[in-house]
């Protein structure tokens, strides 16, 4: 791993950092506890280092010591940089959340002003002269008309009509003694032409209190171009973005605070007005904001847009977070039992960028090359007591001292690596429940508009005329003329409100009188005898609605299908129409589901990485497990949902749940999160198979094989007993079996050295290296005694030289002790070719083959085979 260097970095308590993430170090006390820890082992390595160098034992251990470092500085900035990263993104994802659910919000409204200005009550109240008797009377019915018509949407705390003077001619909230409007804005929105206004501001309209106001000029009747007022829709801001606020901040990031921002980065609402208060102006010149003397991190949002809607010009959303609290949900995070079991079960490793990957395998190739250092010094150690039996004490002690401390700086790095991974993990579930919630609340809040749209459209006395002349029977002048303004009426509205495929009214037999598109005209004559309009005729309370199943209908065409049409899923919403106190007939209105789920899915799903197989999915979920929308051509709409059964019916209404998933051979965090309607939509109604669910399925990785248990697989030496003759044994493992040679045989292991290739050679001979300027053959153990090559990437080789000077190396899997016993410890196999060691109880008494030297010699000069048929070495 490259050495980082002191260019561009910033050093913090004597370790250079990246510069993004220097003003954030001391905040970050994970960073501070595991730095801690390492400079704490490395000052206890200097000191191993220094007796080493001055005893002539483990003399280049300092390399190991600054690998050991360089990983240190790696680790621990990739750390700082990841809880950096992980702080910004969730944040960023809260504030594009808040800004986009209000763009969709407001995309509404547009349309409302839009469909209210072609009232013919409010219409013919705004023509009247205030001087007319009968404008009294029409100002208590407009006033009346403006309650209906909230009751049915709260989004509004006041509806005005103003003349084109400015003069307040009727308004719902007669509390504000207002006769006139004189403001600038007023007069702009009378000139013009636009759809709709929208102005936000404090304004005398609303006693001079700040708000958002939906305005459209009115127009004298059809043929002519005449201003007649002013109508102005009142938009419940505050009360609206407090929704939003409590729902992104609920259960987590409680110190956060979120703002809503107009151009000049003035706040225009916010989630905690102690800390940052409507009014104030931010300065946003980076990720790092100081507001009244307090640090804050910053992520700002601007709106994605809607429908070709992008909001008031300027408009962003931002989360700001103390500084002290910006990094504690990343260092607080628990794991629960659970997702400790998966992170060991499943391979995580695409989760993770090339950095973090890179780092348990640089630990790794340093402890390897520490467990050669030290099986050298072991060696030599031994050699030494050979020739100085009392001068070996010391090198041992040093060594084993070595050998504890670099392990225990393997498992902080361990330690360390294992929490990333895990928090990680953690990281990608709770993404998943909060990119459900998202889901669920963005269908939530678009399906309260449905209900409320029907409910809205079923007001205008144009469509109840034109319904209320079918009774005189389909095929009189006047019942066509009105069938015919009907259609015009309903293709203006859905030209406001194009998230509907079709709007349509139909009599009392369930007859289509008129529909918004003329491509769908053949509906017009047909009878509907779907369910939902039975109900929606029996309906006699204004303020109620019916909607069908999620089911495919004949009013939901795919265009061009073979046949005229295929009927597609989607929801149809109803209510009845009523005119002079009888009901006439009904208004159905077909949601263009599938692009519309679509969207919806597609604005709650994280923002897509460069790996494919990593993408995730959203689903819309019955309780009863019929997939209503999805983002993966896995599940479409109508087929079974890829859940357990049982698992949504068990949710009530809000609740939700994480857990994990095993689909087509991978693992996948879950996210589940139960509809629990938004203001008065769906509010108390009783559990039923049509209740909706929004999933998200964010893949992990495939499950890892089962390991054949879970018990050591290394070898401890047996305590040596009390001897006349002491055998020194260094060993190694080959294809998961311990073997040993006699120490004094052996000279040092080499890592990876470069080899030479033999034409013609036996298998087990895989080359030639040089050492000490002699040319060496070099055995494969794994293949010369299975027949199996092992993994060679990793594998060491260790130097062989017999009493005759003769040498030889040998390719291993791993290496272990070295270690002295009593030469009777040593049995001698039932063959007699080999001898058998028996491990302490620490290692289940595992057992260690002591090959004989002369064996190995023998079969690189083509003797018999190096396996004693007597002891039971088992293939790989």
């Amino acid at each position: 791993m490259e050495n980082p260097t002191a260019m561009n970095k910033v050093w913090h308590k004597g370790l250079p950092f990246s510069p993004e993430v220097a003003p954030y170090l001391r905040r970050m006390a994970l960073v501070d506890e595991h730095r801690e820890a390492l400079l704490r082992l490395q000052g206890v390595w200097d000191s191993l280092a220094l007796l080493g160098q001055m005893s002539g034992t483990a003399t280049d251990i300092a390399q190991t010591r600054s690998a050991f470092q360089d990983l240190t500085t790696t680790l621990l900035d990739s750390l700082a940089r990841r809880l950096r990263k992980h702080a910004l993104q969730r944040m960023e994802g809260r504030a594009r959340v808040a800004i986009d659910i209000l763009v969709r919000n407001l995309f509404e409204r547009t349309a409302d002003v839009g469909f209210l200005a072609c009232d013919g009550p409010l219409c013919a109240h705004a023509a009247l002269d205030p001087s007319d008797p009968a404008h009294a009377d029409s100002r208590a019915a407009l006033q009346a008309r403006f309650r209906a018509y909230t009751a049915k949407y709260s989004v509004y705390d006041d509806i005005v009509v103003l003349s084109p003077r400015g003069e307040v001619l009727a308004r719902q909230d007669d509390s504000i003694g207002l006769a006139r409007c004189d403001e600038a804005w007023v007069a702009e929105a009378l000139a013009s032409d636009a759809p709709y206004v929208e102005r936000y501001g404090n304004t005398a309209l609303l006693g001079g209190r700040p708000g958002l106001i939906y305005a459209r000029a009115l127009k004298a009747p059809a043929g002519v171009n005449e201003v007649i007022g002013l109508l102005c829709l009142s938009f419940r801001l505050e009360d609206e973005m407090s929704a939003v606020f409590r729902q992104l901040l609920a259960g987590q990031d409680e110190h956060a605070v979120i703002c809503l921002l107009d151009p000049q980065r003035r706040v225009l609402q916010s989630s905690d007005a102690w800390q940052i208060p409507p009014g104030a102006r931010l300065r946003l010149d980076g990720e790092r904001v100081l507001f009244a003397g307090r640090d804050y991190l910053c992520a700002a949002a601007s709106a994605s847009g809607y429908e070709g809607y992008m909001g008031p010009p300027g408009w962003t959303a931002c989360v700001l977070t103390p500084l002290e609290w910006a990094f504690e949900a990343d260092d607080e995070q628990g794991l629960g039992d659970e997702l400790v079991r998966l992170a060991e079960a499943v391979d995580t490793s695409r989760l993770f960028d090339a950095e973090l990957q890179s780092i348990p395998l640089e630990a790794r190739r340093i402890q390897r090359n520490l467990s050669r250092t030290l099986w050298n010094g072991k060696l030599r150690s031994h050699a030494q007591a050979d020739a100085n039996p009392g001068g070996s004490g010391f090198a041992t002690t040093l060594l084993n001292e070595v050998q504890r401390t670099g392990a225990q700086l393997r498992q902080v790095f361990e330690q360390a690596i294992t929490k990333l991974q895990h928090s990680a993990l953690s990281a990608v579930f709770d993404g998943a429940l909060f990119q459900a919630r998202l889901a669920i609340d963005i269908m939530d809040r678009n399906l309260y508009e449905r209900a409320n749209d029907c409910r809205w459209w079923a007001l205008d006395v144009r469509l109840q005329r034109a319904l209320a002349a079918q009774l005189g029977g389909p095929g009189t002048p006047q019942a066509a003329a009105a069938a015919a303004e009907a259609s015009q009426v309903l293709q203006h509205i859905n030209g406001l409100y194009t998230v509907y495929s079709l709007l349509l009214v139909f009599d009392l037999q369930g007859r289509v009188v008129a529909v918004s598109d003329p491509a769908q005209a053949h509906h017009v004559g047909q009878h509907i005898s779907a369910p939902w309009v039975a109900s929606s005729l029996n309906l006699r309370d204004p303020e109620r609605h019916v909607v069908s199943r999620h089911e495919a209908s004949p009013l939901y065409d795919t265009p061009g299908a073979v046949g005229g049409h295929a009927d597609r899923p989607t929801y149809v919403y109803a209510t009845s129409l009523q005119h002079a106190g009888q009901a006439v007939g009904g208004i159905a209105i077909v949601f263009d589901g599938e692009p519309q789920f679509a969207a919806m899915l597609r604005d709650s799903l994280p923002p897509a990485s460069g790996d494919a197989a990593m993408q995730p999915a959203g689903l819309f979920v019955t309780r009863d497990g019929r997939v209503v929308a999805s983002s993966d051509a896995r599940w479409p709409a109508g087929s079974t949902a890829p859940l357990p059964a049982g698992i949504a019916a068990s949710l009530a209404a809000g609740d939700t749940l994480r857990t994990e998933l095993d689909i087509d051979g991978r693992v996948y965090a879950a996210g589940i999160a139960m509809s629990q309607g938004y203001r008065e939509y769906r509010q108390g109604q009783a559990a039923s198979g049509e209740d909706v669910a929004a999933v998200l399925l964010q893949p992990l990785g495939p499950r890892m094989p089962t390991q054949a248990g879970s018990a050591d697989t290394g070898f401890a030496p047996p305590p040596a007993q009390a001897h006349d003759e002491r055998l020194d044994i260094a060993a190694f493992s080959v294809a998961g079996e311990w073997l040993g040679l006699p120490a004094a045989l052996l000279v040092e292991a080499l890592e990876q050295p470069r080899l030479t290739a033999l034409p013609n050679a036996p298998r087990a001979l895989v080359g030639m290296l040089q050492h000490e300027g002699r040319m060496l053959p070099v055995l494969d153990l794994s293949l010369a005694l299975y027949g199996h090559a092992g993994d060679t990437q990793e594998a060491p080789i260790v130097i062989c030289r017999n009493e005759r000077g003769q040498g030889l190396a040998l390719r291993v899997q791993e290496l272990g002790p070295v270690f002295s016993i009593a030469a009777s410890q040593a049995l001698p196999s039932p063959g007699g070719r080999v001898r058998l060691v028996r491990g302490a109880p620490a290692a289940s008494h595992r057992m260690l083959t002591l090959l004989a030297a002369d064996d190995l010699w023998a079969h690189i000069g083509g003797g018999e085979s190096l396996r004693d048929p007597a002891v039971a070495l088992p293939a790989p």
